[in-house]
């Protein structure tokens, strides 16, 4: 199987590095110092999960000159879907699969302005992972697990095909019938993980020892859960509660969500796709959210990220 990695961030690179360190036939595009680093050093990954190691990687920075893939990987982030979605666009063949995995609620349907729906995968990552720099992927947490199915329908040939490639690279996958239950219960997760832990500056454990914002957490993913079901979800009203208990249980939290890592960085926020999103489909369904009304306007102006250093 022939793959094609699209953003060598966090989720790409290390999962690439994974397929590539099992012999698997990767490319990946990437762009300014990210590519020279893959060039010139390959990938070095730091895991709690799978070790430290490096591999030597084949990288471009255009996927239009490649032929067809069996398999695009596509992990840019939710802000840049659209520009990788052109980007891979000619070399979506009849045989190939795109796999997205953006953070976020409406990505496989936004990918489907630009490819053909059939081609397209919707994919659950469950890790936490950050760029140390160019070409250095640090996976200090999480299962690392990747669950993947149909748009619409039963688990197919093609899922069990890439689930048989993801354990073929000593990755934890699973394949689901109905991949948009988890798609919202990750979107329920993900909004109050990088949401909250991005407006406080607080790891999960200092927001869980405190009842006050513990509860903010809760409620921010509760407003998920009423989005979802007001959107024909089969996810629980007790989503919330039960995924914070399951939280308050284990035996040591990730630190920070994506979001708090790039706020603390500089960089670009997905805001618009996570928080801002629960908002905008709040307004449309009539479903209140003021928590993550709250968060997206309080962050709104660090949106685009800066270069110098904040409190």
């Amino acid at each position: 199987m022939k793959i094609v990695v699209m953003g060598a961030g966090a989720l790409g690179g290390y999962f690439g590095a994974l397929m590539v360190r099992a012999g698997l036939d990767v490319t990946f595009i990437a762009r300014g110092k990210s590519l020279e680093a893959l060039t010139t050093s390959g990938l070095r990954i730091k895991s709690v999960l799978a070790g430290n190691f490096t591999v030597p990687v084949v990288a471009a920075d255009d996927a239009g000159g490649l032929h067809p893939p069996d398999l695009i990987f596509l992990s840019v982030k939710a802000y840049d879907l659209d520009v990788a979605a052109e980007a891979i666009a000619p070399i979506v063949g009849t045989e190939t699969t795109v796999l997205t995995v953006q953070n976020g609620i409406d990505h496989p349907r936004r990918l489907a302005r630009f490819i053909d729906p059939t081609r397209i995968v919707p994919g659950v990552v469950y890790i936490s992972a950050t760029v140390a720099e160019p070409g250095v992927i640090d996976q200090v947490g999480g299962p690392g697990r990747v669950l993947i199915g149909e748009m619409d329908g039963p688990v197919s040939p093609r899922i069990e095909r890439i689930h048989q490639v993801f354990s073929d690279a000593a990755i934890t996958a699973e394949t689901y019938d109905d991949i948009w239950h988890h798609l919202w219960q990750k979107f329920m997760v993900i909004c109050a993980m990088s949401g909250v832990s991005a407006l406080t500056r607080l790891t999960l454990q200092e927001i869980f020892d405190c009842p006050e914002s513990r509860t903010f957490y809760h409620d921010v993913m509760a407003e998920v859960v009423g989005i979802a079901r007001a959107s024909g979800s089969d996810l629980s009203e007790s989503a919330a509660g039960d995924f914070l208990a399951i939280m308050l249980a284990m035996p040591e939290l990730p630190l920070r969500g994506s979001m708090a890592y790039d706020l603390l960085a500089g960089r670009r926020l997905e805001l618009d796709w996570l928080n801002g999103m629960v908002v905008r489909l709040g307004e449309e369904l009539g479903v209140l959210t003021p928590m993550n009304r709250a968060i997206h306007g309080a962050l709104k102006p660090l949106a685009e990220g800066a270069s110098q250093d904040r409190d």
